[in-house]
């Protein structure tokens, strides 16, 4: 066999190895399900409490017992990529912190149940609507057990929807504008009274010479 016939054999190998190999973890990410917000808006420092939270499996099989570790919520907003049994979506976004920067719950369910409530303390972020993301201690360290909410997203002041819900409402039920229809029909009386009632008078004058100026 020659070098080159080597070379070939070598490369098709690595990529059959490849493309059988499972995806790396690092790669990968994460188990995700709707949580509940209990309310769904709320200031820094109120509780909110969270339900229907679970610990799964990086592709949403389990579900597992429901150690909760630390929590966090993110500006981006990623959509459900895993059904149960099926590999996990791309890695995580890159606005998250490490893991052990994370926040602690305010309080956490019995670790044993596979799903339940806790509640957290909403941190001090700038209005604006966030998603949760937790962590599960499944035991793989703070690298694997991320999951993310597909449910509501929490809005901590005034939600962006709202604002522009109500700017819509307070434009139509503020004093009324003048509606076109009305403008119109008033720009065609000025125009009637400046410019045809001189011509009328004009024309009469020529009829009646003696008559009032």
């Amino acid at each position: 066999m020659t070098a080159r016939s080597t070379l070939r054999a070598t490369i098709i190998g690595i990529a059959a190895l490849l493309m059988l190999a499972p995806p790396a973890l690092a790669d990968t990410c994460c188990a995700n399900v709707p949580v509940g917000l209990d309310p769904p808006s709320a200031m820094p420092g109120d509780i909110v409490r969270l339900t229907g939270i679970q610990c799964l499996k990086a592709d949403n099989a389990g579900p597992l017992p429901l150690n909760l570790g630390a929590f966090w919520l993110a500006k981006g907003k990623r959509a459900a990529e895993a059904q149960p049994d099926t590999a996990p979506g791309p890695g995580l976004p890159g606005e998250l912190p490490p893991v052990d920067k994370w926040l602690d719950f305010a309080s956490v369910p019995d670790p044993t149940a596979t799903s339940g409530n806790a509640t957290i303390t909403v941190p001090d972020l700038p209005h604006g609507t966030y998603q949760l993301w937790w962590w599960c201690d499944d035991g793989s360290g703070p690298g694997g057990g991320i999951h993310y909410s597909t449910g509501p997203r929490l809005a901590i002041g005034s939600s962006p929807d709202t604002a522009t819900e109500a700017s819509v409402s307070h434009g139509s039920s503020g004093s009324p504008g003048w509606p076109v229809g009305l403008v119109l029909a008033l720009g065609v009386a000025v125009f009637v009274t400046l410019v045809r009632f001189p011509y009328a008078r004009a024309s009469r004058r020529a009829r009646d010479p003696s008559g009032p100026m």
